[in-house]
């Protein structure tokens, strides 16, 4: 009894194992599927096979019984071979019929594999067949191997279980009809014979190994199946961070349309009053009038005022323009630096000046601190770093009062641009440094931007081998921190200055 539980176990969890690997296979390009075919067959072959003879080691009869090897081996090879065929035949061609085809030879391989066995199976006595049952035993095998790759070939919730279900059916269903068809008459009775224990010692061995090899398939299902879910997710967030990035490209023509638009729409519309300037000014004289040197310095003052609203609009332009070509070239890994010898609180204080001007327009207060040291790094990107944050302070934060330092810091340098502005949230302190991103769209702001400022200062700061970050509370403030690896103090050589 205890081999027969054995026996109906190992056929359950082989059915199940077969019915994964073959639903996997389903799934996988043509050449793939032919190897996880092969797998299932080989399994199936296996779980068939040691089905069948554990249970055969099981059946007791009254008289002494032994087995060909040979053949026994023989019924082996006919269930790996036959299961092969029906497998690749249902799988690879998944149509009703070949459904049909290969439900029959898988059918008929079980069978052969279990009439070849019983052939190999030696036993002192005469055979008698009852054929009925034998034949309804090869009918039930067809059967119900038909239904198994039916069911496995659905995309049904329930499919795998009712292949399982099928297959394993189909396993004990032909072996305990043929058996019911096989009757000994034993030639020498022998009163409560049982075989050796050997063959039960002989039943573990072979059940072990089966369940190692079905095990083994099994596991392979598993691991090649998380690493397709692996590569699955991984597409996923591929997908979703294409998705994101054309969002955000999107957006960033939005707003670079608009911001090429402003500029354009002034000088274009201040280049058309300076066109009909003349003509304006001649029709505001009396008849007769004469153009004195009053009319001239009106017309001066309207056409330098036109002009500088013209150059202004000009350089918001330019600084566009220069923006895309920067990060275009930063993108195409072509960043020069030029590395000189400065003194920090030189560029400190001409950036400064440099924005005095727009500080009071946005009514902030600015301010510089740093230590008395030299740089050596490129002042153009640097001062270009600097630029970009103390812009986006003055323009986004509406910040009171706004701090640039410069602090040696050991070895490096630490430039940092302070402001006690509104701060941003923690969500978008993570992607700001992104080309085509801003933590204001230019919809929310009158100042705009193109969103690239800040992707060129982290690329410039890394070009130093360095790096930049951010430190933001909402409603206090927000500070950026430039870590540049270039404060090594200099020894000067000749004209030539070097890093020590």
């Amino acid at each position: 009894m205890t081999l027969v539980l054995l026996a109906a176990l190992l056929c359950a969890f082989g059915s199940w194992v077969i019915a994964n690997l073959y639903r996997h296979a389903l799934t996988q390009s043509p050449r793939q599927a032919l190897l996880w075919y092969f797998l299932t067959a080989v399994t199936s072959g296996i779980a068939i096979w040691c089905t069948h003879f554990i249970a055969m080691l099981a059946y007791q009869p009254d008289a002494p019984v032994s087995f060909d090897f040979g053949l026994t081996f023989v019924s082996l090879l006919i269930a790996i071979i036959g299961s092969t065929l029906g497998i690749l035949i249902a799988g690879m061609y998944r149509r009703r019929i070949t459904n049909v085809i290969g439900g029959v030879i898988l059918g008929l391989s079980i069978s052969a594999m279990h009439y070849t066995g019983m052939v190999a199976y030696r036993i002192e006595g005469m055979i008698h067949w009852d054929q009925n049952y034998l034949v309804a035993s090869v009918v039930l095998a067809m059967v119900l191997s038909i239904v198994a790759l039916s069911f496995g070939g659905q995309g049904e919730k329930y499919a795998r279980s009712k292949m399982t279900a099928s297959f394993a059916l189909a396993i004990i269903g032909l072996h305990f009809t043929g058996m019911a068809a096989f009757h000994v008459m034993p030639t020498t009775l022998i009163g409560g014979h049982s075989n050796p224990d050997e063959f039960r010692l002989l039943a573990m061995v072979i059940a072990g190994t089966a369940a190692m090899i079905v095990t083994g398939g099994l596991f392979t299902y598993f691991i090649e199946n998380r690493t397709r879910m692996e590569n699955i997710d991984e597409l996923r967030q591929a997908r979703d961070e294409a998705r994101d990035a054309s969002r955000a490209k999107s957006e960033f023509m939005s707003v670079l349309s608009h911001e090429l638009r402003t500029p354009l729409t002034i000088i274009n519309g201040y280049a058309s009053f300076l066109t009909n300037l003349k003509g304006h000014t001649m029709a505001k004289l009396k008849p007769n009038e004469a153009i004195t040197k009053v009319h001239f310095e009106e017309l001066g003052d309207q056409t330098e005022r036109y002009g500088g609203r013209i150059k202004s609009a000009g350089d918001h332009l330019l600084t566009i323009i220069n923006e895309l070509l920067d990060y275009t070239s930063i993108e195409l890994n072509s960043v020069k630096l030029t590395k000189t010898s400065f003194v920090a609180g030189d560029l400190l204080a001409e950036l400064a000046e440099q924005f005095q001007g727009l500080a009071k327009e946005k009514q902030a207060v600015l301010e510089i601190e740093y230590d008395e040291f030299d740089v050596f790094a490129d002042r153009g990107r640097c001062k270009q770093i600097l630029i970009n944050l103390l812009g986006n302070a003055l323009k986004f934060s509406r910040g009171t009062s706004i701090v640039i330092r410069a602090k040696q810091m050991g070895e490096s340098c630490r430039l940092e641009v302070e402001d006690n502005g509104c701060g941003m949230p923690a969500e978008d302190l993570q992607r700001i440094f992104q080309a085509f991103i801003q933590a204001e769209t230019a919809s929310k702001s009158a100042d705009g931007g193109t969103g690239l400022g800040l992707a060129i200062c982290k690329k410039l700061a890394v070009a130093h081998e360095g790096d930049i970050r951010v430190e933001s509370t909402v409603g206090v403030g927000t500070k950026f921190t430039v870590d540049l690896p270039v404060c090594a103090s200099e020894i000067e050589v000749g004209n030539t200055l070097v890093a020590a």
